[in-house]
């Protein structure tokens, strides 16, 4: 129950701006303090934290300050981007795998036509 209160109390911190790492050990006790503050999409924490470096690559050159929020979002963002690009390559798998079924049985059927007219 304590650990729900104080989850509750890094979320509800995690909606105001706060400094952002700018070394090291400080990069890695706030990606520790983000991963037990938010039920993230995955508990994999280098892939965590090579996303959330990704996330700091891309901020402009004066977001010295951001919500925790932020990363939070960003990253379920991220994640569902994601999922949609592999339901797309699934989609467009099988696109091509119902093209070429149709392209073999039409060389099928123009072999039958050919041999039948010889």
């Amino acid at each position: 129950m304590l650990e729900k209160l104080m989850r509750l109390g890094r979320q509800v911190a995690g909606f105001f701006p706060a400094k952002l790492p700018t070394g090291m050990t400080e990069f890695h006790e706030w990606t520790a303090r983000f991963i037990k503050t938010y039920n993230l999409p995955t508990q994999n924490e280098d892939s965590i934290k090579f996303t959330l470096a990704s996330i700091f690559m891309h901020l402009g050159p004066s977001d010295s300050h951001k919500p925790m929020y932020y990363f939070y979002k960003t990253l379920s963002a991220a994640a569902s981007k994601q999922i949609a690009h592999a339901v797309f390559g699934d989609i467009k798998q099988k696109q091509l795998e119902a093209t070429a079924n149709k392209d073999s049985q039409n060389g099928q059927q123009s072999q039958t036509v050919s041999a039948a007219q010889s």
